[in-house]
């Protein structure tokens, strides 16, 4: 009887729906595999869970969602083997197996950069596995969205200081730049690159044409290239706490009115979350990697420029 009670405990357990994201990259693309997730989940009425398996140990960024008021909770690691075992392997002896254990609809793997609303269709239980780079999978819940990425880690009284400076400000203009891996390390450098200064200098002054009395903070990964580089020509100020602090920053980033971004989903984040986002001015780059158009990335009514440097 005790045996049979196992066994009837394992049949439930692996038989029951939830959605396992994971979580990979910095936090504006954890973010993005997060609101994916949790837009499935609740399409289906399931519990989401996330796979954080890459973290600690991830080369370029640590794990900082857990800094915003998420309310999913960590996958196990015997709930994430269920679904990786499906999952499509290319050395050996996986050249065999795949045939008897591959299951796409098990272990979801995202199949283009853009948008491809029959994902949606996705049934439960499955692990998700993708960056899922548009608000249009999501939209649907955006008021939960908006909750779940309120900051909930502590604060600082830097942060305190920047957040009265921006709210002092007439029209508050965030402009990011991001450098420190997509700049210096080899791999990201050749897969995403930097936006040239031209790009700046062409979306300050297509801001100082339209807004009246602006001041501009700067957010950056590399505060010194940016102070060096970067000139509005207005009021500047110029924010980079660190990866420590960085959910902060986007916290700053939000109080902001107008937004200038860089190639890179941290700073859009900090542009949606913005309770401006929908009436303001923001302008994005036309590519964000050199393979990525921002086609599905850039919302309705924002400005994008071509920027030669990342074709």
């Amino acid at each position: 009887m005790e045996s049979l009670g196992a066994l009837t405990l394992m049949a439930a357990w692996y038989h029951a729906d939830m959605i396992i994201a994971k979580l990979q990259g910095g936090l504006g693309n954890q973010m993005f595999q997060y609101a994916f997730g949790r837009a499935l989940a609740e399409k289906y009425g399931v519990p989401l869970k996330l796979d954080v398996t890459m973290f600690p140990s991830y080369k370029y960024h640590s794990l900082t969602i857990d800094k915003l008021a998420i309310t999913a909770p960590f996958a196990t690691n015997s709930e994430i083997r269920r679904f990786t075992i499906h999952r499509r392997r290319p050395n050996w002896p996986w050249k065999i197996l795949n045939l008897f254990l591959h299951n796409p609809k098990k272990y979801v793997v995202e199949k283009t950069s853009y948008y491809y609303p029959e994902v949606l269709e996705t049934q439960p239980p499955c692990l998700v596995d993708g960056y899922w780079l548009t608000e249009k999978y999501f939209l649907d819940i955006e008021p939960l969205i908006r909750n779940e990425f309120a900051i909930r880690g502590e604060s600082n009284d830097y942060t305190r200081q920047m957040e009265e400076k921006i709210k002092a400000a007439e029209h508050p203009v965030m402009l990011h730049v991001r450098r420190m891996d997509f700049a210096h390390d080899s791999t990201m450098k050749k897969f995403h690159g930097t936006v040239s200064p031209e790009y700046y200098e062409r979306s300050i002054a297509y801001i100082r044409e339209r807004i009246q009395n602006p001041t501009f903070f700067v957010f950056s990964d590399d505060p010194e290239w940016a102070r060096a580089n970067i000139h509005p020509g207005a009021p500047t100020e110029y924010i980079g706490q660190g990866a420590q602090w960085n959910y902060l920053d986007l916290y700053l980033m939000t109080l902001c009115e107008h937004f200038i971004l860089a190639n890179s989903t941290f700073g859009w984040w900090g542009a949606w979350l913005s309770k401006h986002y929908r009436k303001n001015i923001t302008i994005m780059p036309k590519y964000m990697s050199i393979k990525m158009d921002s086609r599905d990335l850039a919302c309705p009514g924002w400005v994008v420029f071509d920027d030669k440097s990342l074709r």
